[in-house]
This record gives structure tokens, sequence and C-alpha cells, in this order.
């Protein structure tokens, strides 16, 4: 495998997921690698999971310890088949480490850590601008939501009220008009809060959010197997299939959509697929939503992926540790 090949790759890369994810595929496509993972270093060397297995292999039981090694030493550490590779500037500490399930008699090319660093460091500085632009653009999305929707359902209310002052007849429609800003208010009250979750759980909470989905026309198959979680954790991953519902009713203009959370070893695996237009990844800028799901599954220490072709549908992954 050459360097060259390689280096191509990541120049494209926009995220530093998407570097290691880029690097990891290339890897195992051209025989190098069975699988990889790959962590976030933090302070203290604390670890963040970027990229997780989808599956239990023997690498998911051993990648995090030889991640921990490969930071407290600052070198390469190997076990059998498996390599836990630092990728840190010289003199300083990992930035990211990558484990890798080597294919036998298989090693990553030399300049791979080299290769890694560059494109790290220049993403880094991309993705934090991205963020600020997405949650900046959330805030106008609910700006507007709260202008136009309820801000609007007042003003009818408030009109009507003073036409009721010369017309009580006009009360009625008043009491209409301010219900109706009032369940405004609610709706958008749900979306920023989960009242369902503090209630229920996800797993629950999920199925009760499905079900409108259904009401909606839209064909859902569900199979959630969820064990309990953190109270923010489980805002998170309902936050991420939110996202991937609302893309997959509203802008794919899906007709069957299946969704699938289950927990398997010491991983919660999710899957969000729908049968609707699909779009073309490497050419369609990344939303707003597909950005904050991307960094709430990185909170978690998990990894997603979004795969879609046009007219083929969309298909969300993501792994995260319990």
């Amino acid at each position: 495998m050459g360097c060259a090949e390689l280096a191509w790759a990541l120049a494209e890369a926009r995220t530093r997921e998407e570097v290691v994810r880029k690097a990891l595929r290339l890897l195992e496509e051209k025989g190098v690698i069975r699988c990889g993972e790959a962590y976030w270093v933090g302070e203290d060397l604390r670890l963040f999971q970027m990229q997780a297995c989808r599956a239990a292999c023997p690498l998911v039981e051993r990648s995090r310890h030889l991640a921990e090694a490969a930071a407290r030493v600052g070198n390469p550490v190997v076990e059998d088949t498996l390599l836990a590779l630092p990728v840190s500037p010289p003199g300083g500490k990992p930035l990211a480490i990558l484990v890798l399930s080597l294919e036998a008699g298989q090693k990553p090319p030399e300049a791979l850590g080299a290769l890694l660093l560059l494109a790290l460091k220049r993403t880094g500085l991309s993705q934090a601008a991205r963020l600020l632009r997405a949650q900046e653009e959330e805030r106008r999305r609910v700006g507007r939501e709260l202008h136009d929707g309820v801000g609007s359902l007042l003003t009818a209310a408030l009109l009507t009220l003073k036409v009721a002052e010369r017309h009580p007849a006009r009360l009625a429609e008043a009491r209409e008009r301010v219900a109706e800003a009032l369940e405004e208010v609610r709706r958008l009250s749900r979306e920023l809060r989960l009242p369902l979750l503090d209630d229920l759980g996800l797993q629950e909470a999920l199925q009760r959010y499905l079900e409108e989905y259904r009401k909606n026309g839209l064909e859902v198959e569900a199979r959630l197997e969820v064990p309990p979680l953190p109270k923010d954790k489980e805002v998170a991953l309902f936050r991420v299939v939110q996202e991937a519902l609302t893309n997959a009713l509203r802008h794919a203009r899906a007709r069957k959509v299946r969704v699938a959370l289950w927990a398997e070893g010491d991983r919660l695996f999710g899957l969000v697929e729908d049968d609707g237009e699909g779009f073309d990844p490497e050419k369609t800028p990344p939303s707003v939503g597909l950005l904050g799901m991307h960094e709430r599954v990185q909170g978690l220490g998990g990894s997603l992926h979004l795969r879609s072709a046009p007219g083929e549908g969309t298909r969300v992954e993501f792994g995260v540790p319990l």
C-alpha cells in the first residue's frame, strides 16, 4: 500500500472522524488490517472513542487497554496481531490512538502516523468553525419557530381580543387562538426537553415516539433492546435517532424506516435505515442535524457512520461504549 494513496485519501477528509474513518477503510480495503478502532486523547490522557467496531470481535475486548498503554508510553504497543499506534507531534503527547487488528504478515505504512497528524491538525480548525456555525444555526431555527409559530399565533390572539372588546361574541375565537399558541409552545418545549425520557427511559420513550411516525403514515420496523443507561446518554441517543427519523420523513420522503438499538458486549449499537431518495455524502455539505448527530455520538466516546446514495436510501449506524 503506497503512502501517496493514503495521503490523497486523507486530504479529502473534512473532520477528524472522517480522517480516521478514511484511513481505517483504506487499510482494510488494501488487506493490511481486519478492522480498527480510534481514540481521541484528551486531558490527563483520557481517551474518547472516535471510531468503534460495529460488531463484537477480539479487537473490541482489548482495544481500550492497548490504547491506554500506547497513550502512557507514547510509542506503539504490539500484542499478538494487534497494534496500538499513537499519533503524536514531535516531543508532544499523543493526539489520537489507532488500534489495528493486522492481517497475518502485514504492517501499516511507515508514514501512517505522520500523515494522520497532518490531516488531524488541518481538520481540527475547520471542524471547530463548522460546529460553531451549526450551533448558531440551531439558535436561529428555534428563534424562527418562536417568531413564525408562537409569535404569529399570539399576534392573532391579541388582534382578536381587541375586536372582542367591542364584540364580546369574539371572545371564544380569542381563546382558541391563545390555546393554539400554548400548544405550539408545548410542542417546542417537548423538542427541547424530553419528558418521556424522564418518566419512561430511552426504550419506552422511543417506542412512543415511533408510534407518532406510524400515525403519519411511515412504516416503522423497530428492534429496541436497550439496557439502563445514564440520563445524559439516553438524551444524546434519543436526539441521534430523532434527527435521523426527521431526515427520513421530511427530506428523504421515505415510506419505510428500520430502527434498532441493541447491546453487544460492552457496546451499544444503533441503526436507522430508510428507503428514501438518498443523496451523495461526498457532494452534499454536512447539515446542522448531521453535525449534531456526529457530535453527540462522539461525546459519548463512539462513532457514527452514514451511508447513502441517490435513489438507494440512507443508513445511519453508530456504536458507543456502555
